[in-house]
């Protein structure tokens, strides 16, 4: 028996419509393949953390709003965190790594490596030392927060993404966590109060470099003469190793936010040659 042109028609049409189909499908579906990370860790605009060949920054996929590797045995970070990559960061703090496999929200970690800060070499994995990942209990479970140094990214979409990190990224970290959860939104929102904390009006702090002598890199030096003060001339009891500013949760307390503010303030001025910069952090 003929087949009956509708019949063929119809069936031309079917086909065409699912070849349109599977096109559409594959175009959707790049829209969740990853990227490449690609950033620099920086103290300073002159103070590069370099990994000196070891795996130093480590990316995390970060689930329901959680992921601190470092600190898994503290509540409430049980369990989250899964590793994606971990690369070296080069001589002037730059990296690149790639997520090509992964869609969404990552947090970035550095433990480990040195960088240098008035000509003499600092031990970035000082900061990280058992010393300031204090011991979570139901008194002080606030104080129990990583202090690598940190940043998020979203990754997705393809292409490259633009991720650096430095002291004012890792404050915007720790300031959402762990109650308010480590989404971009808290983390873009982070930044920017950040930014105004440290007098740097609307910069973008996850993709702007500093350049010497600019308001970025006083307020990044200010850190490193804040570490280095906490640690040798200034009282190591109200700020012990310098825990309460990198960990920025513990500002809560207006007795502690004030000390580190003045802190803070002091070693501003000490590092960039200035006086009478105050900083008021909350």
């Amino acid at each position: 028996m003929p087949v009956s042109p509708i019949r063929i028609s119809l069936g031309a049409a079917l086909l065409a419509s699912l070849a349109l189909a599977g096109c559409g499908g594959g175009a959707t579906n790049t829209n969740y393949s990853g990227s490449t990370v690609t950033g620099q860790v920086l103290m300073g605009a002159n103070s590069p953390v370099n990994g000196n060949g070891t795996n130093n920054v480590c990316a995390y996929a970060i689930v329901n709003g959680q992921g601190n590797p470092l600190t898994t045995t503290v509540t409430p970070y049980t369990s989250y965190g899964t590793v994606l990559d971990c690369v070296p960061s080069a001589a002037d703090g730059s990296f690149s790594m790639n997520l090509t496999s992964f869609y969404g929200p990552v947090l970035l970690q550095v433990v480990g490596g040195t960088y240098s800060y008035n000509g003499a070499s600092q031990a970035l994995n000082s900061l990280t030392s058992t010393a300031l990942n204090l011991a979570a209990s139901a008194s002080n479970a606030a104080l129990a927060t990583n202090a690598s140094l940190q940043a998020m990214v979203n990754v997705g979409g393809g292409g490259t993404v633009t991720a650096n990190i430095t002291p004012l990224t890792t404050f915007a970290v720790a300031r959402i966590t762990p109650n308010s959860g480590l989404t971009l939104a808290n983390y873009t929102a982070s930044l920017q109060d950040i930014a105004g904390q440290f007098g740097l009006g609307g910069l973008a702090l996850a993709t702007e470099v500093p350049t010497a002598g600019d308001a970025y890199d006083k307020a990044l030096i200010g850190v490193d003469q804040y570490l280095l003060n906490m640690g040798t001339t200034l009282g190591t009891t109200d700020d012990p190793y310098g825990a309460n500013l990198l960990n920025w949760t513990n500002l809560g307390s207006a007795t502690t936010a004030g000390t580190v503010s003045a802190d803070y303030s002091t070693a501003y001025n000490q590092a960039n040659g200035t006086t009478g910069v105050s900083f008021n952090f909350n």
